[in-house]
């Protein structure tokens, strides 16, 4: 409620009523569509489309779970790495704590797919085509894989299942995650929008919502998940769900389109892109 205004139609309107009033010229007008919702449209907006999104549309659904779920692992790990780290290796819970900065290394390597993705729309400018909105989920298609692949990694590489190994070994695996959670949160977000369109804040709505309850919610219980299952196990846990979210990135990928044009939510992004992809060819 703290925030000022933004509405482009709301701005002008203000601002020529204040000139009006200022001025006493009573010649300026605004003609616009444009208006603030009603309480009704409110509602309907964003709290019950996004549920109706989440329930009805399997794009939604998918895209909400796995960007949700990838995310709310970075904070079960700090309650869980004391459990991985502390027995095994003898580090101290300050020790435990800096384990968590392998994360954020991986997040400086999410450029590379942003160089695939300006390489696919220049290509699609210079033949003056419209890109499908499936060839700009690269960054996910590859975070798939490196994230399941880093799940099994920890998992394999810390005691009791393996003893020996340096820790650093199991460290090195959460740069992967770092970046693939960083790919997933990203790049779906930007799929249910571009796929929603004039419904993308209530597509997205449901994403984030999941994503901060389980962010608040998974921490109280990595220590118990950890210490009951075990490091290895509780790891193979996660690594299975990674492992099945790259099966839906192949769904995407290959079927993608055809699930998007089943919806009637995101058929007025598909007529826009048919008229556009039209003119430019014109």
């Amino acid at each position: 409620m703290g925030m000022k205004e933004s509405r482009p139609s709301v701005i002008i309107r203000r601002e020529i009523e204040a000139a009006t009033h200022s001025s006493g010229f009573k010649g300026l007008f605004y003609e616009s569509t444009d208006t603030a919702p009603s309480f009704h449209a409110f509602c309907q907006t964003s709290l019950v489309l996004p549920v109706r999104l989440f329930f009805t549309e399997p794009i939604v659904f998918l895209a909400s779970v796995m960007a949700s779920t990838s995310s709310a692992v970075i904070y079960l790990f700090p309650e869980a790495f004391p459990v991985v780290f502390k027995a095994a290796f003898g580090f101290s819970l300050r020790q435990c704590s800096l384990v968590n900065l392998g994360i954020p290394f991986g997040v400086v390597l999410t450029f590379l797919p942003r160089l695939y993705d300006i390489r696919v729309l220049n290509d699609c400018r210079r033949r003056n085509v419209v890109a499908q909105h499936e060839d700009k989920i690269f960054g996910f298609l590859v975070a798939a894989p490196i994230l399941a692949m880093a799940f099994w990694w920890f998992g394999l590489t810390v005691p009791p299942l393996t003893t020996g190994l340096s820790p650093w070994i199991p460290i090195a695996s959460l740069t992967l995650v770092g970046f693939s959670v960083v790919e997933f949160d990203t790049v779906l977000a930007s799929y249910l929008t571009d796929t929603y369109t004039s419904h993308a804040a209530s597509a997205n709505a449901s994403l984030s919502f999941l994503r901060a309850v389980l962010s608040g919610v998974l921490p109280l219980f990595g220590h118990g998940m950890f210490e009951g299952l075990g490091p290895n196990n509780a790891m193979f846990v996660l690594a299975s769900f990674a492992t099945l979210y790259c099966g839906v990135a192949v769904l995407f990928a290959k079927y993608g389109k055809r699930i998007r044009l089943r919806s009637k939510f995101a058929q007025h992004a598909f007529e826009v892109e048919k008229t556009v992809d039209s003119n430019a060819s014109v």
